[in-house]
């Protein structure tokens, strides 16, 4: 080798020497100065885990605590927030923060972090309901009560799967009561009670084998009880009072046998009233007083052992009082002023606590 190429050889050497020394002298803290914006953490990286990998060679342990890790149900909450103007919650405590969901204010996560439980009642939201909430896939419970929630309920509600209470109850809503409710089959509890919604009740309900408790009351609700509400054998609670209610009666609910609660008051239902009813042995409320409804008590009415209120006044009712009501021996409310009713009143009936067969003014038997 030439000396011109020994030179360059040379030159070549310390160059690669010297970049190793820079970069050892980078690896040891050399260069900037520790208390150098250059050398401080930077803000939000924990939410950045690709740049922090690649700003530093050898992390250390820190006590700095790190964000809760995102789930797909954040966004879902924040749109909720949105769509509700959630700046004027009652309380909102932890919405938007960095907080795990389940420190969020009527939240409740499972272990892996997803939302089982939205529970914000008279809180002050106010708007529509997001579609959004369905894609809540592990949601079992949503609350959204008292508020002054308007527009539909959402059709897609009826993809929550998991769902075992859903309590709308005292707000604003409209429209229909969307059919999709009706594959909701771990439905336990349904309240859209005190709203202003409107047209049938939807015979799709009656899939909701699960179900225990439903509340439809105080709307605005029309057309004929479907028969298909027979079919939800577990139901324990029945109230379509103060609706706009018209038709019969539908035998099929004789079929609801652990029904303990059924109240169809101040509507505008006609007809007789069912005999099957008698076969609801666990029964305790029949409320039916403020329809149309007319013929004779029926007599099946004595077999409902466990009843403790009957209210049929303010009908069209004609016959006489059966004796066979006397045989209620729990019974501790009894109304059925407001009708054509004739005859006399059995004596046994006037010792039940709260009546009004004074005001039938008919003498005792």
């Amino acid at each position: 080798m030439g000396r011109l190429g020994k030179i360059v050889c040379r030159v070549g050497l310390v160059g690669l020497l010297t970049a190793v020394a820079v970069a050892l002298l980078a690896a040891c803290g050399g260069g900037a100065d520790a208390t150098s914006p250059e050398s401080l953490p930077v803000e939000g990286a924990a939410d950045a885990p690709a740049l922090t990998a690649m700003s530093t060679v050898a992390p250390l342990p820190t006590s700095t605590p790190t964000a809760a890790p995102d789930t797909p149900d954040r966004a879902v909450l924040i749109t909720l927030y949105n769509a509700t103007d959630g700046p004027n919650w009652k309380n909102s405590a932890n919405w938007l923060s960095d907080a795990p969901l389940g420190e969020w204010h009527g939240v409740t996560t499972d272990a892996d972090g997803r939302v089982i439980e939205l529970n914000i009642n008279d809180n002050s939201l106010s708007g529509d309901i997001p579609p959004e909430l369905a894609q809540l896939a592990n949601l079992k419970q949503l609350v959204l009560g008292g508020n002054d929630l308007s527009g539909n309920i959402p059709p897609e509600l009826g993809r929550l799967h998991n769902l075992k209470l859903l309590a709308l109850s005292a707000n604003s809503l409209s429209g229909n009561i969307p059919p999709e409710l009706g594959r909701l089959a771990k439905l336990e509890y349904l309240a859209l009670l005190r709203n202003d919604l409107s047209g049938d009740i939807p015979p799709e309900l009656g899939r909701l084998a699960n179900l225990q408790t439903l509340y439809l009351d105080e709307n605005h609700l029309s057309g004929a009880i479907p028969p298909e509400m027979g079919q939800l054998t577990n139901l324990q609670v029945l109230v379509l009072s103060r609706n706009d209610l018209s038709g019969n009666i539908p035998p099929e609910l004789g079929q609801l046998t652990n029904l303990q609660s059924l109240w169809l008051n101040q509507n505008s239902l006609n007809d007789a009233i069912p005999p099957e009813l008698g076969q609801l042995a666990n029964l305790e409320r029949l409320v039916l007083y403020g329809n149309y409804l007319s013929g004779n008590i029926p007599p099946e009415l004595g077999q409902l052992a466990n009843l403790q209120t009957l209210r049929l006044d303010e009908n069209r009712l004609s016959g006489t009082i059966l004796h066979e009501l006397g045989q209620l021996s729990n019974l501790d409310i009894l109304y059925l002023a407001g009708n054509d009713l004739s005859g006399c009143v059995p004596s046994e009936l006037r010792d039940i606590r709260h009546n009004d067969l004074e005001e039938l003014d008919l003498p005792n038997c």
